[in-house]
C-alpha cells in the first residue's frame, strides 16, 4: 500500500502543477491527461491550434511541437523513474532490504524526466511569446546551465 502511495505521489505531482500560458489569442493549459488548447476563449483541438500558430511562422509551430514532444517524453521518463524510486522506498518502509542502485537510478531518472518536462513547457511558452509578435518580450527560459531571463526586442 505504501508503495502505491509513493508511486502515485511521484507520478501525479508534476501533472497536478497546472501551468497556463496565454499570449494574445492563443493559449494552452496543462491538465491531468494532457494539454488543453484555446484560440481566444474557445477550446480547440491540437490541429486547429497548430494551424493558427503556423499562420504566422512555421518555425514557431515547429518549436511548439518540439516543446510538446519533449514534455510528453519527460512525463513518460519521469513516471518510469518514479515507479522505480517509489518501489524501493516502499520496500524499505515495509521493512525489506532495498536496492540502492534502484533507488539512486530511479531518483536520477525521475529528476531527469521532470527537467525534460519543464524544458518542454518552456519551449512551448517561448513559441507563444514569439507568436505574439510584440516589439519586446521578457521571459524566463531554462538553459543548459540554469535559468536565464531573456529580453527580445
Amino acid at each position: 500500500m505504501k508503495t502505491v502511495f509513493w508511486c502515485l505521489l511521484f507520478m501525479i505531482t508534476p501533472i497536478v502543477l497546472i501551468a497556463q500560458e496565454q499570449m494574445g489569442d492563443l493559449s494552452f493549459k496543462a491538465g491531468t491527461w494532457g494539454h488543453n488548447y484555446y484560440v481566444g476563449s474557445q477550446q480547440v483541438s491540437f490541429d486547429v491550434f497548430m494551424s493558427e500558430l503556423n499562420t504566422q511562422n512555421a518555425a514557431v509551430g515547429n518549436m511548439f511541437k518540439s516543446g510538446k514532444n519533449l514534455s510528453v517524453v519527460g512525463i513518460v521518463v519521469g513516471s518510469i523513474g518514479s515507479f522505480c524510486f517509489g518501489y524501493d522506498i516502499g520496500t524499505r518502509i515495509a521493512g525489506g532490504k532495498g536496492n540502492t542502485a534502484l533507488l539512486i537510478g530511479g531518483g536520477g531518472v525521475m529528476i531527469g524526466g521532470i527537467i525534460m518536462y519543464y524544458v518542454g513547457e518552456g519551449k512551448m511558452k517561448k513559441a507563444l511569446t514569439l507568436h505574439k509578435n510584440n516589439s519586446t518580450a521578457l521571459y524566463i527560459t531554462p538553459t543548459p546551465i540554469g535559468i536565464s531571463l531573456c529580453l527580445n526586442f
